[in-house]
Formats: structure tokens, sequence, C-alpha cells
């Protein structure tokens, strides 16, 4: 954390992809220290908890008395959670932020940062940072291959109306390729029309196509919306689909979106170096009170 003292411990279930994201690469990132399930929280000034935290560990930072910070990143439960509306979304984050007593928030987006307002502590919309590694697209003559990251369940109504539409064009749709490279356009689109898919949920399937420079179409949820540049498409319906399919097919397009998703990638260490300030602040803040 640039010439802090400030000792940061990162810490959770250890578990998921979120873990691996804001827990082990960010974490890393900062100079925090990252355990999973810690036991020693004493010789830390902060404690960021990751999504989740058994009561054992929650109550061995309390003891501690070292402040808490709360990263809320895809905490809810799921898949029930993906359904609820806004009222029961916020009851449920309200008991979470009861139980935690945070001095501090983590947002995976401004719209949840909006919702943790009315908590009274510091709040922080931290975005996804870019896979470390990730290959660039080399935006290839004609589309050839459509891909979705993620599990199929989340696309289950969506899935026969991509596949018909790519057997349409003689595109291949994949799903979970070794390489987001590979694909000549990439898919992040849900089912759920739930409160906190749409306005909580992490951007990390943008981060990655604007790391890659892969043209991306996805659901209009507030992470993609708030970290999009213009050149990213929206779609909710089968023909919205089609003529974003139909936008993407010229490579002239396809070159001119992934020049623009590359230069504003969020990088590790851009986000790192915004939330290591903001941590830093933090501690200011709790020390002094």
């Amino acid at each position: 954390m640039g010439d802090s003292v400030v000792k940061v411990l990162v810490t959770g279930n250890g578990t998921g992809g979120s873990w691996s994201i804001r827990g082990c690469q960010l974490g890393e990132a900062i100079g925090a220290t990252v355990r999973a399930k810690a036991i020693d929280i004493g010789p830390f000034d902060l404690a960021v908890v990751v999504k989740r935290a058994k009561p054992d560990l929650m109550a061995r930072i309390h003891q501690a008395q070292v402040p808490l910070i709360y990263d809320v990143v895809d905490a809810w439960p799921q898949p029930e959670g993906n359904r609820w509306d806004r009222a029961t979304c916020v009851s449920w984050l309200t008991d979470q932020v009861r139980r935690m007593r945070p001095a501090g928030i983590v947002a995976a987006t401004q719209a949840m940062a909006d919702d943790c307002k009315q908590f009274g502590v510091p709040v922080l919309a931290l975005p996804h940072h870019v896979r470390p590694g990730i290959k660039r697209n080399p935006i290839r003559e004609t589309v050839q291959t459509v891909g979705y990251e993620g599990g199929l369940d989340y696309i289950a109504q969506w899935r026969h109306v991509i596949e018909a539409e790519c057997s349409r064009r003689g595109w291949r749709f994949v799903v979970n390729p070794e390489n987001l490279a590979d694909l000549d356009i990439v898919l992040a689109l849900r089912d759920s029309d739930g409160y906190a898919p749409r306005h909580w949920k992490s951007a990390v399937k943008l981060a990655n196509a604007q790391g890659s420079g892969t043209p991306f179409i996805g659901s209009p949820e507030a992470g993609y919306m708030e970290q999009s540049v213009g050149v990213e498409r929206f779609v909710e319906t089968a023909e919205a689909l089609r003529l974003a399919f139909n936008a993407l097919t010229p490579q002239a397009e396809r070159r001119r979106v992934s020049g623009w998703m590359l230069s504003v990638a969020p990088t590790l260490e851009q986000v790192a170096a915004k939330y290591a300030e903001w941590l830093k602040s933090c501690f200011e803040t709790a020390r002094n009170c």
C-alpha cells in the first residue's frame, strides 16, 4: 500500500471466482496478507472480508477489535437471491451489515454503492479488473465463433435463441472457451430479472472482454452499463440479439470496437491503486473515531 504502514488482512470463506479475483489477485496486488478463514487477526490494522465469512471468523475479527471492511461482491444467496426484488435484497443486505459491523463497504457496482450509502460508513464502488495474462483478440476476418463464460443455468432461456441464430449464420456457439480471444464475439446474457443480478452483479465479463478486445453483447445490467464505453451492445430480445450480431459481422466494426475496449480496460494495477488509497483513508477514519 505504497508508503503506508497499514497492515491489511484479506480473508473470507475462500471459495469461488470472486475470492480468486477480489481476494487473491487484488489482495496480493495491494500488498495485503491473503488468508482464507484466517485465525490470527491481531497483527493487522484492517481486515477485508470478501463475499462471505462464517460466524467463527467474524467473531475472531470482532474480538481482535480490528476494523472490518466488507466486500459484498456476489454475496447474496444464489440462485434463490437472483429472483429477489429490491426490498428483499436491501433487507438481506441490512442484516449482513448489522452482523458484520463494517468500518467500510466495497461494492461491485455504483448501483450497489448507492444502496449501501444508508449505512453511514465509507463506500467504494470497485470494478473487477481484467484477468491477468489475458490474450489479445486478433479480430479475425470473419465471425466464426460466439461464446459465453459461466454456468449454463444462467442462460437456459437464452440458449436456444443463441444457438438458432448462430446456426442460421454458420457460426459456432461455445461455452467456457479456453481463451476469450478464441471468440469473435462474447455474450454476457442472463435469464434472471431479479434486482441483485440487474444492479449488484459485477462487470467481470465485460472487464475481461475489454482487456482482450473481444466485441461484447450483454444484458443491460448496471455493472455493464456503468463500465460501458459506448461500443458494447446490450440486448433483451431475440430481435435485438439478431441486430447486434448483424452490426458486429463486419471486421472493420469489430476492429473499431476492439480498439476502444482495449483503451479503457481496467487493469489490476489501476484498480489496486484506487483500492489501496481508499483502504488507507478508511483506516485513518477508523483510527480517529
